[in-house]
């Protein structure tokens, strides 16, 4: 069954860098984008005038076509995509209506970067989005121009309520798209006694039942998943040892302010985007395994209770 993406785009590198991330988690899946454009809704009250969006003589209109246009250009051959024009009060909210409408599993937006250090810097689009969505959200660092698919998934997980949610969608999709999963522990940051930390397959049962729990134990035999213990003075300089290579992807969790299985981005998952230089993608913590990329048939193997 195909699944859908859809993509928060505008005319700006934000907008290429989120199709670009868009293309590279869906090459090799089963996924089509959903390619949005979010404009203003206009009222008698609006200090702009109503152009009607289908009006062929509408400068708006033209332009606006013009940049679909030029988008789904962008997409590489292989890639199911279609545009959709949508007006709302905000961008964040357009995009959440176009996910409900097209029953997606992931809202995919660019982020920008400090142009030395190339950490996230969340504007009010990804904000909102952020402590609002009820779909996983995945962020592209500024200047994404990776072809994909996605080879690793790293999944940051320490002891705090959401990390069943976030290991157990992470496993579901490493299995899902058969490559190596890396869990890394942020339990010693956490300072909890050896005897209150859960073992990666509590968290996998607790999620997705006794089933899932027991892939999750054939990927860890297999050596194809692997659990890694960060250790440093704080996030920031454990993170720092921490090794990423081209087609890693980066799965973080919600603060268990959370409501309503919505993401609710946490202080010490902010404190990720600041250091993390790959994709990353944010997991409501009550996401179910379904919401998550399925492989295309016949393709070759090749999105942590972190908040607070």
């Amino acid at each position: 069954m195909t699944q859908r993406f859809v993509v928060g785009y505008i005319a700006s590198d934000r907008g290429h860098d989120a199709l670009a991330l868009a293309s590279f988690l869906a090459k090799g899946t089963d996924t089509e984008l959903i390619i949005a454009m979010i404009t203003p809704e206009t009222s008698p009250y609006s200090g702009t005038h109503p152009l009607p969006l289908d009006d062929a003589d509408s400068i708006i209109g033209k332009q606006i076509d013009t940049w679909m246009s030029e988008a789904l250009a962008q997409v590489p051959e292989g890639i199911q995509a279609q545009g959709v024009v949508r007006s709302a009060s905000g961008e964040a909210q357009g995009l959440m209506d176009v996910a409900a409408e097209f029953g997606a599993v992931a809202i995919v937006i660019g982020a920008a970067t400090t142009a030395l250090l190339r950490q996230f810097t969340v504007g009010t689009v990804a904000s909102t989005l952020l402590h609002a969505s009820p779909l996983p959200v995945a962020l592209a660092p500024a200047g994404f121009a990776e072809e994909g698919p996605v080879t690793r998934i790293t999944t940051l997980f320490g002891t705090r309520s959401g990390a069943a949610a976030l290991i157990g969608t992470s496993v579901e999709s490493a299995l899902q798209r058969d490559v190596q999963l890396r869990l890394l522990s942020l339990v010693q940051l956490d300072r909890v006694p050896p005897s209150q930390v859960q073992e990666v397959e509590e968290f996998v049962r607790e999620f997705g039942g006794a089933v899932l729990a027991g892939r999750a134990e054939a990927l860890l035999e297999s050596g194809k998943a692997t659990v890694e213990t960060v250790e440093g003075e704080n996030l920031e300089a454990a993170l720092e040892k921490a090794n990423w290579s081209a087609g890693d992807v980066a799965f973080v969790g919600s603060s268990r302010l959370a409501q309503g299985g919505r993401i609710f981005l946490g202080a010490r998952a902010q404190r990720l985007l600041r250091v993390l230089t790959v994709p990353v993608i944010v997991v409501p913590r009550a996401v179910l395994p379904a919401e998550t990329p399925k492989r295309a048939h016949g393709a070759e193997p090749t999105e942590t209770g972190t908040g607070r």
